[in-house]
């Protein structure tokens, strides 16, 4: 059978079907024109997880910096504009224990935003509405 993407709302129908209706494997697949293979692995993984699709894996690493950390810098930033990575680094270590090396604090502060150029604009707009 070629691949095909098969919508949610099929799946529940299928395992509807199979569970609740007491239909047949192999009628369900043919009815609903998917695999009956298809239909196994949905309910191996409802019975597993309650859940026609396993939960997913998280990718990637997890951030060094939480919602907390983030908000204080953003915070300690904006009143502060001349601070050096060291300093917001020391910073991290004695307030939240977290030590962070200079080229992680510097990708984390990046992709969150927080850039030299747009603080100081932040900035120079909070100044001139004074």
């Amino acid at each position: 059978m070629v691949y095909q993407r098969i919508s949610r709302d099929q799946k529940e129908r299928a395992l509807y079907l199979l569970l609740e209706e007491g239909w047949d494997i192999d009628r369900i697949a043919v009815t609903l024109g998917v695999s009956s293979r298809s239909i196994e692995r949905w309910e191996a993984n409802y019975d597993k997880h309650r859940h026609i699709n396993p939960p997913t894996p998280i990718m990637g690493r997890p951030r060094l910096l939480d919602q907390v950390m983030t908000d204080e810098i953003h915070e300690l930033l904006a009143e502060t504009l001349s601070l050096l990575l060291d300093e917001i680094g020391e910073w991290l270590a004695i307030y939240h224990d977290q030590p962070i090396s200079m080229s992680a604090l510097h990708e984390n502060l990046r992709d969150l935003g927080l850039t030299y150029k747009r603080l100081k604009r932040v900035v120079a707009e909070r100044d001139d509405g004074f």
